[in-house]
Parts: C-alpha cells; structure tokens; sequence
C-alpha cells in the first residue's frame, strides 16, 4: 500500500538555525497524524513545506505519490487546510 504522504530526509533551516535535519516520516491510508509540539518547533514550517508554500533546503515530499514541488494545480484542489490565525488574511 503506497502512503498518502511520505517524507524522507527533509532538511528546513533558517540560515544556522536548522529547524528539521533529515526528518522522515509516512502516512499511510486511514491513519491520523498530529503534528504536537510547543511555539517555534517547526510546526508550521513541516507544514508550509508539505503544502509546497516553502521549498525546504533539502529532502523530498511526496503526497499521493507526486513530487510537491511539482505537482500542478489539479493535486492541490483536492487539499483542505486549515491554519489557526489568519495565514491568507491580515
């Protein structure tokens, strides 16, 4: 069975600051991640980069098995996102 979503050796980092070093991890069908940690823990930047709003320095992410960077706008129709605050509005 092929995962929903499927992340190897990501690596995000803000100049030294290395936010994510070679993370990996796989969705597999009908399970249920949650993404738990305290402010300023990568959170948000595991999932701007799983969304293909920011390109990570390294790694690769695949969702539904296409490559997120580039996939076209077909893939991301199909996606429902949810962020706390205002993300698209200020």
């Amino acid at each position: 069975m092929e995962p929903i979503v499927s992340i190897h050796n990501l690596v995000n980092a803000f100049g030294k600051h290395v936010v994510h070093d070679q993370l990996c991890l796989e969705v597999m069908p009908r399970e249920i991640l949650g993404i738990v940690g305290g402010s300023g823990t990568g959170k948000t930047v595991l999932m701007r980069s799983m969304l293909g709003l920011r390109k990570p320095q390294a790694g690769e992410i695949r969702v539904l098995g296409h490559d997120i960077q580039t996939v076209g706008p077909g893939l991301q129709q199909r996606w429902g996102v949810l962020f706390q605050n205002g993300a698209l509005f200020s």
